[in-house]
């Protein structure tokens, strides 16, 4: 940038010299000798301080985005308005009143008549009124006219903007550059009190109020811009009574972070902005809440409610952008979300928060619903000395306690990225970084369960998880090494929390983890791979109280060895923090125990923490999952396999098979063989599904075995599946550990969970998928092994069957697992269907939604291609080995959860999806261009799950959809490939990943195939 301002431009106006400054459209003419400074600490005295053009460069597209979705609604509504008078005329002239003969004489009748049809005539031949919008914004502390002058060029829509500055040399710089850029049309240029200004405008429209007696709208501004050089405090009343009170918008920005963020003037601070500040690493974010509450508390006086839609704290300032609605309704909800917090400062820097009041949702009087009742909190939520280490808790706030994002509003922000041209926002590389980072920090908490309504629930939301962990501050505490920041957030999401990142600090985690676990994770890494020395650790001090009460420091011998027998949860408490706090989402991959879609207990998974790669991996993967995945581990039993477990659906037809007794069974090798009516039979160990364990209804009686063996032809056409069911007394004892007496719990359907939830259990036949076998195989294969587990009764109430209608069935569906009702129970869903399936389920919503426990999927190979399932049942053996059916079975009955790793591939504005179907039944007429039927769908993303698969897997998959290859069923796929590899196939695609802000993100280049998997991402192709 200092090389830059070497090169400025120089021009002459009126006999003097200028250099010329260019910043995205706009130009400044710089006086000669001006500083053009990039010292924080000369932003006062330089011309031009280009340290800033971040902050205008966001405040410019934030205005942007603002605008379009504030003039999208207004012009919605204008047309609603507009539609509604115009019913209300046609039905005021198709209304025939009745009439006497001397009130209205024919002749008069007859006139009248005409001169209506006249009118019409006049209202025809004109075009209809267009809506015309106007945008007016007030840049109340202008200095030089900078940012006026980009909000003028630079934003479409803006029909004018106001600068203003105290200084009468910066009013006149701004009139100069306004006419040096060709903008005197659009800015008006006032020199004065920005109170002042602000405030004749309130009184006027005080002054001229309406028929109803409403104060007048002449003086509001639709953005209103505070950028003072330190604290924005005192504009804040003028402010919000200035700016549109139907979603106006307030651009703040502080810049002094001494008093939000430091604890050196903390009398300051409550006399600015009426709240205490905290000391420690999240002060920073501490700082933005303290701004946010005084906004707040300022417009709630005028029934004023706040929506902070972006909140950022940036090198020594903090940048709002806030939008103000009038609602007194919403006003009741202040404070309940004004929280003062307990802060262990000066020891471990724990912390409690504690509401002003509680909005707690009460039925009506009616019983048919609920709304919110506003009553005083208990307190105080904190001990006089913290519950960790011991030492003295200081209290800080009030402050704002609720979300301080909008993640619509940043998503909206985000898609300006693309389209953005960079020689204009020179920052931009920046500014997507911390937005991304913004977006991610959004960890929802407890959905309301009670029949509120949903514009109550919103206001009523609070930021449960409000501040950030350090995970290097907290080694410094008890003066150990510092885990790694991946090491750390694997901990974490290893033991069910959630993790993401501030925007505020680098390497700053936030978690829904209680104090407890955040703690336990710290003294269990020194346990494994950070031991400190006694010595070191000073008596009566945060460290010795944290390792002490952990067993690490100040026990005796045999008091150590005592210790290591009791329970981890004793330390912390963990059993009461579980019932509470802790959430359901864990992450079983790393569980060593196989108990199926059972969620572990933290305590559980206590056990098996291990600070290895392996745990830090974890970290790089996308924390929150919105599905499930069973997986097999491998052992050395006759199953050597790895499947995973995923979703399913069943049919209403009547299933059934006959059990055949045999005897003799043996297992050798490869096969398995037995005796039947004196004759001796054999299958392959392969083609061994299940052995179930049935209990003798006499105690006296033995038990017996059902040995379940699938045999697979795909030549008979008929009968593709032949489910055999043989009884026997007696086993080999190594086919003993492969029983079962029951359904797992996971597919044990209306069962409650040991943590009190309803279990689900959908099964789901895609009809179409593939060649059309999936309705073959359940009813030929699943079903009857399914009825097996009834013992004769009818197996309906064993699960829930959907079979698809159409291509869309499987997304409807997906879409109802994300209501209230749907997101708190545990779901497996049993999915005979291929890829395209998947792909439904995962764009069932729009990403951002978690269930309280995710849906675990059980996925049956019966599309075309099957990538995924062939991807995460890849055997670690050459040998041949079990079918794809036989190993996806075995997954349903034997498998464990993991994570389903997905991505989510984002599109520019104006994209959309089309999609050709033919209209005649003669698969021969889909060349001809009439006999196909286009559909366009827009669409700003997709989701998918990541597969394993070479780079010309989407080519394949491209080349043999055509429905001369597709009769060929899985064979096209191999027909297809062999031509493929006999050319070269260059790809220009390009494809980055991000270890945090999202699983898998891909930028194209000149990609060579429009259909694309691009590297390892399943794209949202169905099959059906």
């Amino acid at each position: 940038m200092a090389a830059e301002q070497a090169k400025m431009n120089t021009v002459t106006i009126d006999g003097k010299e200028f250099g010329t400054v260019t910043e995205g459209k706009a130009t400044i003419l710089v006086p000669q000798g001006a500083k053009i400074g990039e010292d924080r600490g000369e932003v006062q005295q330089v011309f031009y301080n280009p340290i800033q053009q971040y902050n205008r460069d966001l405040s410019v597209l934030a205005i942007k985005t603002y605008g379009e979705m504030s003039l999208e609604k207004r012009k919605e509504q204008y047309e609603s308005r507009m539609k509604k008078q115009g019913k209300k005329r046609k039905r005021g002239d198709d209304v025939q009143k009745p009439t006497d003969s001397t009130a209205n004489p024919p002749q008069e009748e007859a006139q009248a008549a005409e001169e209506v049809a006249k009118t019409d005539e006049a209202d025809a031949s004109q075009p209809k009124k267009e809506y015309k919008s106007s945008f007016r914004i007030l840049d109340a502390l202008s200095a030089s006219g900078l940012r006026a002058l980009r909000y003028a060029h630079e934003l479409p829509f803006v029909t004018s903007v106001k600068a203003n500055d105290l200084s009468d040399t910066a009013a006149q710089s701004i009139r100069m550059n306004a006419k040096h850029n060709g903008l005197e049309d659009k800015i008006t240029v006032t020199q004065g009190d920005a109170l002042a200004l602000m405030y004749h405008g309130i009184a006027d429209d005080l002054s001229n109020r309406d028929k109803t007696g409403s104060p007048g709208r002449a003086n509001k501004y639709d953005v209103i811009d505070l950028d003072p050089y330190g604290t924005a405090a005192p504009f804040f009343d003028a402010a919000v009574q200035s700016v549109r009170d139907d979603g106006g918008l307030l651009c703040i920005t502080c810049t002094d972070s001494a008093v939000w963020a430091g604890h050196s003037y903390c009398e300051k601070t409550f006399a600015l902005y009426g709240g205490i500040p905290i000391k420690g690493m999240h002060s920073h974010e501490a700082g933005l809440r303290l701004v946010l509450n005084a906004v707040a508390t300022s417009a709630a006086r005028y029934g004023l409610a706040i929506e902070p839609l972006l909140s950022l704290s940036i090198d020594f300032y903090t940048k709002f952008f806030i939008k103000v609605t009038k609602s007194p309704q919403s006003v009741k909800f202040l404070a309940s979300k004004t929280m003062l917090v307990y802060s262990c400062d000066a020891g471990c820097g724990a912390w409690e928060t504690q509401p002003m009041l509680r909005s707690k949702p009460a039925p009506n009087k009616k019983g048919s619903g609920a709304f919110f009742k506003h009553t005083m909190a208990q307190g105080p939520s904190a001990d006089r000395h913290c519950e960790h280490c011991g030492i003295k808790m200081h209290i800080n706030g009030p402050m704002y306690g609720g979300h301080i994002h909008s993640t619509e509003f940043i998503e909206r922000l985000l898609e300006q990225i693309p389209k953005a041209d960079r020689s204009i926002y020179g920052t931009m590389p920046r500014l997507e970084g911390m937005l991304r980072t913004a977006l991610e920090e959004h960890l929802p908490g407890p959905e309301i369960k009670e029949p509120v309504d949903p514009k109550d629930a919103q206001l009523a939301t609070v930021d449960h998880y409000p501040f950030f962990i350090i995970p290097s501050r907290l080694a410094n505490v008890v003066s150990c090494v510092t885990p790694s920041e991946d090491m750390f957030r694997g901990a974490l999401i290893h033991l069910g929390y959630r993790t993401a990142r501030s925007h505020c600090r680098p390497g700053s985690i936030k978690t829904d983890a209680p104090w407890s676990t955040i703690w336990w994770v710290v003294t269990e890494w020194i346990r494994q791979k950070s031991p400190v020395k006694e010595s070191s650790i000073k008596r009566n001090t945060a460290a010795w109280k944290i390792l002490s009460d952990a067993g690490i420091v100040g026990q005796e011998k045999s008091e150590t060895a005592e210790e290591t027998t009791k329970d981890d949860s004793a330390m912390e408490g963990v059993e009461q923090q579980a019932s509470s706090e802790a959430p359901v989402d864990a992450s079983s991959a790393n569980a060593p125990n196989g108990d199926g879609n059972t969620v572990p207990t933290e305590l559980e998974l206590r056990k098996s923490l291990v600070f290895d790669e392996n745990l830090a991996r974890l970290a790089r993967r996308k924390g929150e999952q919105k599905y499930h995945i069973l997986f097999y581990f491998l052992s050395a039993s006759i199953f050597d396999l790895s499947p995973f477990v995923t979703m399913s659906s069943f049919l209403t037809t009547p299933c059934s098979t006959e059990a055949i007794g045999v005897e003799n069974i043996s297992f050798s090798e490869d096969n398995l063989t037995w005796t039947h009516a004196g004759v001796s039979e054999s299958a392959s160990r392969h083609e061994l599904v299940l052995i179930r364990e049935m209990a003798s209804s006499d105690a006296e009686s033995p038990s017996h075995y059902l040995l379940f063996i699938l045999k697979e032809d795909s030549e008979n056409k008929d009968a593709p599946f032949h489910l055999s069911t043989l009884k026997a007394n007696e086993i080999p004892s190594e086919l003993h550990s492969i029983t079962m007496a029951s359904l797992p719990p996971h597919l044990q359907h209306g069962s409650t969970t040991e943590h009190g939830v309803t279990n689900q259990v959908d099964v789901i036949v895609s009809l179409k998928s593939g060649v059309g076998l999936a309705s073959r195989f359940w009813e030929d294969v699943l079903c009857p092994l399914w009825k097996s587990f009834t013992d004769g009764g009818s197996g309906e109430s064993q699960y829930r069957l959907i079979q698809t209608e159409s291509p869309e069935t499987i997304q409807d569906y997906a879409q109802q697992l994300w209501t209230s009702d749907e997101r708190a129970k545990a779901r497996t869903i049993v999915l005979l269907s291929g890829d395209g399936g998947v792909v439904d389920l995962l764009n069932g919503s729009d990403g951002n939604e978690l269930s309280e426990i995710p849906p675990t999927i059980a996925l049956f190979p019966l599309g075309t291609g099957n990538a995924l399932f062939h991807s995460t049942h890849k055997p670690l053996y050459t040998e041949p080995g079990p079918t794809p059916l036989v190993l996806a079975l075995r997954t349903l009955l034997h498998g464990v959860s993991a994570d389903l790793p997905v991505f989510r591939a984002s599109f520019s504005p104006g994209s959309h999806i089309v999609k050709f179907t033919d209209k005649s039944k003669d698969t021969s007429s889909t060349n001809d261009p009439d006999q196909l039927q286009k559909k366009e769908t827009s669409i700003t993303h997709l989701q998918g799950a990541i597969v394993a698969s070479y780079g010309f897997h989407a080519s394949i998959v491209y080349e043999s959809d055509t429905p001369e290859y597709r009769v060929h069923g899985d064979k096209r796929f191999r027909m297809v490939a062999e031509g493929l590899l006999k050319e070269s196939h260059p790809y220009a695609a390009k494809s980055q990943t991000w270890s945090e802000s999202s699983l898998f993100r891909l930028r194209h280049g000149r990609c060579s195939r429009s259909f694309g998997l691009c590297i390892l991402g399943l794209l949202a192709v169905s099959g059906r």
